[in-house]
């Protein structure tokens, strides 16, 4: 009977529905209106009471009511669920759930136009249930009121708002709990996080007042208890938990450790302690001395180690070696660049130095501060001023040094004999630099035969020699002309006319044209003939890097030390245009610094490096012999210094990277009892072990244990 009755329901069922579908369509596809929505729902309703008095009391029995509240995405099929399981037990095969279910391009559609319709339609055929929901069919057939209904809607598609239209997406029970959890409401009531705060307090003690700052992690009061109104941040379950970093646990912080008084042990005739603060009785020295002998004193302690930092050790002693310190007399040569750290060189502080120290200062150092231009004037107003006895100013360094400075200092200090210029200009384009050919001219003129010493090294200098021309003219003191590492835009700069120079400035003690685009001058013979030479010189530097390598000839050696009977330090590296011909033929007879690396005569295997050694050998503190390439020469010259024994005076030796062999080595370590360096670094002939710098006496006790060397005077060792 079963198989009877549904089909006669179902065709009595559908003709009307379809109207009734259709009916619905026409509704919804009106413009969406509030007056609109209430007249549609009136005739849906209307309809459906036709529908149910046309049927007979059989199929009203058989058949649902259809209601519009009750037609909802979630509804899947009109079948009443009596016939449905009736036609589910007459089936014998078990149809799959997938295969009632609607395909996926029916399942994909808008979620606007979802949420439209769900409002005032009812549900169609490609209309159903969010994406992995499957809804059960309806239990009963008795309609739900109509308030239930729209909280089903609500349910299922989100929350409706008084306007009858839904939200246009449908949350997901994750979201709706997290929205729960972070609220407005939820939000406003919780009160932020404790965050740790530094409080400052000031304690007493013995010494003075001392600032302590302490950590509290609490806020305002510091009160660091959280608040109990506040809810807990909910964490979700699906998220990992973040890690945290583990860190070592911190002492607490104590104000007894950082307010007590440090705690000093000072001994007195090595017995008593006393602590800092406690009054210590002061000895013969602080109390009864006479100012005037500690004066005399500290006068000889200053020309032994200088101003600075010596004053400022002895002034801590007591009041009375404080105010005997700071007389001024004392305060005569200050090195303000070695002694003063870079970050405290401001020009408040060189302002103070000036004011307050320099009053009879005279040799004043001050390379490498950080002065701006426009400070520079009023440094200068201040030095002319509070310096009147300045003979002495190093002012290396001071890129912003004008011309219009230098004019300044040279025209207000009438007694300045010294002056240090270098690294002012290094580059191409500083026009108004103090080292300009013009403006340097000028203020040579100005300071004349009280110019005794003139550095111009690191600057890139134009017309050099109209400088020396003013230098022969009126500098006849001069005794120190430094020109190293000097850079000139052509070569016709960098001319140095030397016998032009010999006439003008008789006095010259040192000459230093180290690694310089200088070039000397050709010269007659007759005018070199006429030369009177540098007879008071005692350095000359001419070393050159390997650019620079050919332009000092023997010629121009001969030319520069025709009567320098007096030099004491000759720098000729990288000459490779030297040979021992001109060293042998010097006039100098007691040089003790001398330095050979990279010239031709370390390098020649007939060369005379013998002799020379043996000429030198009585007075040679200091010898460069590095890279010498030749065994046979070198090995001869060690031995020549080594004949004199303990007459020789040899003390440093580099030997690094030269053919020596270990028996020239060991008679230099027998004879040579003043030795107190040699460098074999990278030394060919030498066994393993010693190929190093060695200083001092116990690196050179071990290293004649290595090679199995013991020197012939004990006494000379024993004092080494």
């Amino acid at each position: 009977m079963s198989e009877e009755v549904a089909p006669s329901v179902e065709d009595t069922k559908m003709p009307e529905q379809d109207g009734l579908k259709e009916k619905a369509d026409e509704c919804t596809s009106a413009p969406a209106a509030k007056d609109s929505e209430g007249s549609c729902r009136e005739a849906v309703e209307a309809k459906s009471v036709q529908l149910q008095k046309e049927q007979s009391p059989t199929d009203k029995v058989k058949s649902t009511t259809v209601d519009i509240n009750t037609l909802t995405p979630s509804t899947p099929s009109h079948t009443p669920p009596q016939l449905l399981a009736t036609e589910t037990a007459a089936t014998a095969p078990v149809i799959p759930d997938n295969i009632l279910s609607p395909p996926k391009s029916e399942t994909q559609t808008d979620e606007t136009n979802t949420a439209t319709s769900t409002s005032c339609s009812p549900a169609s055929d490609g209309q159903h249930s969010p994406v992995g929901e499957q809804p059960a069919p309806t239990p009963t057939l008795k309609p739900k009121p109509k308030q239930e209904q729209q909280e089903e809607a609500s349910a299922v598609n989100g929350s409706i708002p008084k306007s009858g239209k839904p939200l246009a997406t449908a949350l997901s029970n994750k979201k709706l709990k997290k929205s729960a959890s972070t609220s407005p409401r939820a939000s406003r009531s919780r009160k932020p996080k404790a965050l740790p705060m530094y409080e400052s307090e000031i304690s007493d003690n013995k010494v003075g007042i001392k600032l302590c700052i302490k950590k509290s992690d609490g806020v305002a009061g510091g009160d660091s208890t959280p608040s109990a109104a506040s809810p807990p941040v909910p964490v979700p379950a699906a998220t990992k938990p973040a890690r945290k970093r583990v860190r070592k646990p911190k002492q607490p912080d104590s104000d007894e450790s950082e307010c007590e008084p440090r705690k000093k042990k000072v001994s007195t005739s090595g017995a008593a302690e006393a602590v800092e603060g406690d009054a210590v009785e002061q000895s013969v020295w602080a109390e009864r001395l006479p100012a005037e002998v500690l004066f005399r004193i500290f006068e000889h302690v200053i020309e032994k180690d200088g101003c600075l930092p010596t004053l400022f050790r002895l002034g801590r002693v007591c009041s009375l070696w404080r105010r005997v310190s700071l007389t001024p007399s004392l305060w005569h040569t200050m090195d303000l660049t070695t002694w003063i750290k870079e970050k405290y060189r401001t020009e408040l502080k060189l302002k103070w130095f000036v004011d307050n120290r320099c009053s009879a200062c005279t040799e004043l150092n001050v390379s490498n501060w950080k002065i701006s231009d426009v400070s520079i004037n009023c440094f200068l107003i201040k030095l002319a001023a509070g310096c009147p006895n300045l003979t002495g100013i190093t002012l290396s360094g001071w890129k912003g040094f004008t011309s219009d400075n230098l004019t300044y200092l040279v025209d207000n200090m009438k007694k300045l004999e010294r002056l240090d210029l270098s690294s002012i200009n290094l580059e191409m384009n500083a026009s108004k630099t103090a080292v300009g050919m013009i403006s340097l001219c000028n203020a040579l003129q100005t300071i004349g035969s009280r110019l005794t010493h003139l550095h111009l090294a690191h600057n890139r200098l134009a017309g050099i020699p109209q400088i020396v021309g003013v230098l022969s003219a009126h500098c006849p003191n001069l005794e120190l002309l430094d020109l190293s590492n000097v850079t000139t835009q052509a070569t016709s700069h960098g001319v140095l006319h030397i016998e032009k120079l010999q006439h003008g400035c008789q006095k010259l003690k040192v000459l230093r044209v180290t690694n310089s685009h200088i070039t000397p001058s050709t010269a007659g013979m007759q005018e070199i003939m006429d030369s009177p030479g540098f007879p008071n010189l005692e350095e000359l530097s001419v070393a050159a890097t390997t650019d620079e390598s050919r332009i000092i000839c023997d010629d121009h050696l001969q030319r520069l030390l025709k009567s320098s009977s007096k030099l004491k330090l000759l720098d000729v590296r990288n000459c490779t245009r030297l040979t021992h011909e001109s060293l042998i033929r010097l006039p100098a007879w007691d040089i003790k610094h001398l330095y050979l690396s990279g010239c031709s005569v370390t390098r020649d295997v007939g060369s005379g490096l013998e002799l020379i050694a043996s000429k030198w050998a009585h007075s040679l503190i200091e010898l460069d012999l590095a890279w010498a390439n030749v065994q046979q020469p070198i090995d001869n010259a060690l031995r020549a210094l080594a004949e004199k024994g303990s007459e020789c005076p040899l003390a440093h030796l580099n030997l690094c990277g030269s053919s020596v062999s270990d028996e020239a080595v060991k008679e230099i370590l027998k004879n040579c009892a003043n030795m107190s360096s040699i460098n074999l670094a990278s030394c060919r002939g030498l066994p393993r072990g010693v190929k190093r710098l060695m200083q001092g006496a116990q690196q050179l006790r071990e290293l004649r244990e290595v090679l199995g060397v013991q020197l012939k005077d004990s006494r000379s060792s024993g004092s080494n």
